[in-house]
């Protein structure tokens, strides 16, 4: 379809449904307005080949929807719905490729939520390339017996001057259960500002398969949110290639709450890595890097304050590298690298600032020959290390590096190391985003407390939710487990794809979906 000028409506459906049915050529939607799109309602763009009792759809080619504008704008349905780019796959088979193409020259305002997914879960496949060129996620989760497939790449690429929610902000690719023949990657670029409430940047592939690499990379001048989660989780996972998060923030990076940056399962990759570089981060709770197993952190030039500041690479060989930069932290700052073989290198000079406790933690301490390792504050680092690579303050005198300031206090060895401690969890995403300048009025969370299971937010009911199943009546089942978890997966996407997989077109029209969206504001 294609429209001259502006196009305006109230509510504006473009729906495909293929549930059961055959689409030998593909099933393309395409929507060109030279002009804006203006709704006063929602604005849905669905193809859906999913199961809703027929048996599920069948496309032999691609299934593509394409979105061209100057501007969007959309209100708001009864429900808080604003604007939805989806393609069902649930169960069902495309041949080629799944692709939500969002082409805006300025603005996308929602005053709702803005979802864009390709929903592949439940045994769907995908015989070509998955991506998309704004906000949405691919799910790709095992839910039933038979493993969803991607056969080649899974790629979630945004780009804009400015990325802007006053809602919650969300990238994934969920491939929990799944297999992705290719790469799996997130790509977000903002000339500008990020912006938002929680914000979160996730590849989930928790017992799934990934062939190539797991990458997220994030470019901007600028990030200001509400909390900040970006997330490689490999649990009982494989990826054949590498495991990398890259923060490429040329400004400040500003966080009210906790900022987690992890790789977990990294052993189930070739290699892991997360990097920071340039830039100056501030969080007002806990900043937290992590690789659980080998892989290496490295701060190039980047700087970091928090009130709790922690750095761990704790595989048997982890590597952390700080090159450059300030890292400081006002009750506490932990840098470890607690492996058997782990390696704690001070690369070029750095400062360890804050009047908090600071505890260097690794099999090898090493300050690299000419460079200095500056603690502020009145109180000596804490040294914890089997090979004191530098000189004075108890070192071998291996290198001519050596700490400045309040110094440091004699090394003691490694197995005397406090452990590395856990860190709050970080809320569960209600995504709600897009590109370009993208501004959206969106809200997410919402608490529920039981009598017997005690949620104290809204990521602990989304944890449990994870692992819930329906029964009769439509009653929820809670495993015991679940129960008794310590929410340390409560970050995931996974609920948002649970209540959303089983929606149709009809669901929409008479507006008795089920989608993360709805859930209370």
């Amino acid at each position: 379809m294609t429209v001259g000028g502006n196009l305006t409506a109230g509510p504006l459906f473009l729906i495909t449904e293929n549930q059961g049915g055959h689409l030998g050529t593909g099933g393309n939607m395409t929507l060109d307005v030279s002009g804006d799109i203006t709704t006063q309602g929602d604005a849905n763009f669905q193809i859906f080949n999913n199961d809703n009792g027929s048996g599920p759809g069948t496309i032999d080619l691609d299934a593509t929807i394409n979105v061209t504008a100057a501007n969007i704008s959309t209100g708001v349905d009864s429900f808080g719905s604003s604007l939805d780019g989806l393609i069902n796959n649930a169960t069902g088979s495309i041949g080629g490729d799944a692709i939500v193409n969002v082409d805006v020259t300025n603005d996308i305002t929602a005053q709702g939520p803005a979802n864009f997914t390709i929903d592949n879960s439940n045994g769907g496949s995908i015989g070509g390339t998955t991506n998309g060129n704004t906000f949405f996620q691919i799910l790709n989760n095992l839910s039933g017996d038979v493993s969803p497939s991607i056969g080649n790449d899974a790629t979630v690429f945004v780009s804009g001057a400015n990325i802007l929610t006053s809602g919650q902000l969300a990238f994934g690719v969920e491939n929990n259960g799944g297999s992705i023949g290719g790469d799996a990657i997130l790509d977000v670029t903002a000339g500008s500002n990020i912006t938002g409430a929680n914000t979160f940047f996730q590849i989930l592939n928790s017992s799934g398969t990934i062939a190539g690499d797991a990458t997220i990379e994030v470019f901007t001048t600028n990030l200001s949110v509400d909390g900040l989660n970006v997330n490689i989780d490999n649990s009982n996972g494989v990826i054949g290639g590498n495991a990398t998060v890259d923060m490429n923030v040329s400004g400040s990076a500003t966080v009210t709450n906790d900022a987690t940056f992890d790789i977990l399962g990294s052993d189930g990759a070739a290699a892991a890595a997360i990097n920071f570089n340039g830039g100056s981060y501030d969080a007002g709770g806990t900043f937290l890097a992590l690789i659980d197993g080998n892989g290496t952190i490295t701060f190039n030039n980047a700087s970091a304050h928090a009130d709790v500041l922690k750095v761990g690479a704790l595989g048997t060989n982890g590597v952390l590298n700080i090159g450059g930069g300030t890292l400081s932290a006002d009750t506490t700052l932990e840098l470890y690298a607690s492996g058997s073989n782990g390696q704690l290198n001070f690369v070029s000079n750095v400062t360890l600032g804050g009047n908090g406790a600071k505890i260097l933690a690794a099999n090898s301490v090493k300050i690299f020959d000419s460079v200095v390792v500056t603690i502020g504050g009145s109180n000596p680092a804490d040294v914890y290390t089997n090979n004191a690579n530098y000189t004075g303050f108890g070192g071998n005198g291996s290198t001519t590096g050596t700490f400045a300031g309040a110094g440091a206090n004699d090394p003691q060895p490694l197995s005397n190391a406090p452990p590395f401690g856990p860190s709050s969890p970080a809320p569960a995403p209600t995504p709600v985003a897009s590109s370009s300048n993208i501004t959206s009025s969106g809200k997410g969370g919402g608490k529920a407390i039981g009598t017997a299971i005690n949620i104290s937010s809204s990521d602990q009911l989304l944890s449990l939710l994870d692992g819930a199943a329906l029964g009769p009546g439509g009653k929820i089942t809670i495993p015991g487990s679940k129960i008794a978890s310590n929410w340390r997966n409560s970050t995931r996407l996974n609920a948002a794809s649970l209540l959303r997989r089983d929606r149709g077109a009809a669901e929409f029209r008479t507006g008795s979906s089920l989608s993360v969206r709805r859930l209370p504001q």
